[in-house]
């Protein structure tokens, strides 16, 4: 699980007697979940079809309710208690119950912006793997790729730094070929 804190921020005075507010997003790092990327079209200009698949798997909705009620402890605790002077807006202080975190989590989740493991790396494309381990496209030569999207699997933490490594070996690999 990630915590992302954020703030102040200015908002209406109806969302907050101070107008201003402070936040902790909060993220599954190894999400179950799965998505999929496929053509729209034959056109190569037509965008592709992105589907996320967020919270499709229940370990993750489960883990999403469990990082509301760990985030609403740490509010509850110093010295952010003292900073806390309103009601919480998301979900707001009326979702106790299971399903009411349910469908809260469920309104409110976006995507994390950190896409990854698209196209996993792998010996086998039979097993899925569309790259191997040196980030060349099974079957179609002369192709690699080096970005986020070959990872095998969602590294625990921000995606920034493991593309950067990740890219800078494929790279090493291709000036020592």
């Amino acid at each position: 699980m990630h915590k992302i804190p954020g703030g102040p921020i200015t908002v209406t005075h109806d969302e907050s007697p101070t107008g201003t507010v402070f936040f902790l997003f909060s993220s599954v790092m190894r999400p179950r979940s799965r998505g999929r990327v496929t053509l729209r079209s034959t056109n190569p200009v037509d965008p592709p079809r992105i589907r996320t698949g967020g919270l499709n798997h229940p370990d993750d909705l489960a883990r999403m309710i469990e990082a509301v009620q760990h985030t609403r402890e740490l509010f509850r605790t110093g010295p952010l208690r003292e900073l806390v002077c309103g009601d919480e807006l998301t979900p707001g202080p009326a979702a106790q119950a299971h399903d009411e975190l349910a469908a809260a989590v469920q309104a409110n989740t976006t995507v994390y912006h950190h896409a990854c493991g698209t196209c996993p790396m792998g010996p086998d494309p039979d097993a899925g793997a569309v790259v191997d381990p040196t980030g060349r496209v099974h079957g179609i030569d002369g192709l690699v790729v080096a970005d986020a999207s070959i990872m095998p699997a969602i590294p625990a933490a921000n995606t920034n730094l493991p593309t950067i490594m990740l890219a800078e070996r494929i790279a090493h690999l291709l000036r020592s070929a």
